[in-house]
């Protein structure tokens, strides 16, 4: 089950998407409306079956906003993460490991 992400720019609401990819470092949106490169975002992340959302900070490394969606390049938008707290660090440690299997091929679009 995908992480359901909402992300904000400048505290506005700016869209939705999801992630099945994501490390300590980093995750990959799958969204409509990427945000440009090297912008700064706040994500609102929910993981499946949690009941507390999680908020990170990141800014956009990479992004397909016009480009082909396929399984090589997916639309939407790498984000490393920046200014982590260490729980929030220690609980997204937990939660890649749901989706190591599947992250390591997409890793390096946020990592």
């Amino acid at each position: 089950m995908p992480c359901q992400v909402t992300y904000f720019l400048n505290d506005d609401w700016v869209g939705d998407g999801t992630c099945t990819h994501l490390n300590e470092h980093g995750m990959l949106v799958r969204c409509d409306k990427p945000v440009s490169l090297n912008k700064r975002l706040k994500l609102v992340l929910q993981f499946p079956g949690g009941q507390q959302s999680v908020e990170v900070q990141g800014i956009v490394v990479w992004a397909n906003i016009h480009g082909p969606a396929d399984a090589f390049t997916p639309r939407g938008m790498g984000v490393k993460f920046v200014n982590l707290d260490r729980k929030a660090e220690r609980f997204l440690v937990q939660a890649a490991s749901r989706y190591e299997a599947q992250s390591n091929i997409y890793k390096c679009y946020y990592n």
